[in-house]
């Protein structure tokens, strides 16, 4: 098992995963439309930043447990992990913090649910999260 990744791999799913978000965005009778484009946006930063761990040939995997499948690092850990590799145009702090909000809505739906009518906020976050992604995925 390559302990790194595959970055062709991670950044593609990413791109894939981006691209099935904003069209279900793009579709506005889906149920449970708000959530899914979370879900999905928060994914596709996920895998953005292991390709980047990947790319510059940082472990994507914690350590191995005996009798324990591997494991990858979460999403706070491969954020922390990519800091050193962001592009100096792009500042990481606000990055992580938008990021951050999503993850807290994305949780919510994933184990609960969210409260109706933060789908205004949600999409404000989104469409700086969006802008943010692509300018990582450019760089």
């Amino acid at each position: 098992m390559n302990p790194y990744g595959a970055y062709l791999a991670l950044r593609n799913n990413s791109k894939a995963a981006m691209l099935a978000a904003i069209e279900i965005y793009n579709k506005p009778h889906i149920a449970y439309r708000d959530e899914c484009f979370v879900i999905l946006l928060v994914n596709a930063w996920e895998l953005l930043f292991k390709a980047v761990l990947s790319k510059n040939k940082v472990r994507i995997f914690k350590p191995k447990k005996r009798g324990q499948p591997y494991r990858s690092l979460t999403i706070e850990d491969s954020m922390a992990e990519s800091r050193q590799f962001f592009p100096s145009q792009i500042h990481f702090d606000p990055v992580a913090q938008n990021i951050g909000l999503l993850l807290e809505y994305r949780n919510q739906a994933v184990h609960l649910y969210n409260q109706h009518g933060l789908n205004i906020v949600i999409y404000g976050l989104a469409q700086t999260s969006i802008t943010n992604y692509r300018d990582l995925m450019q760089a």
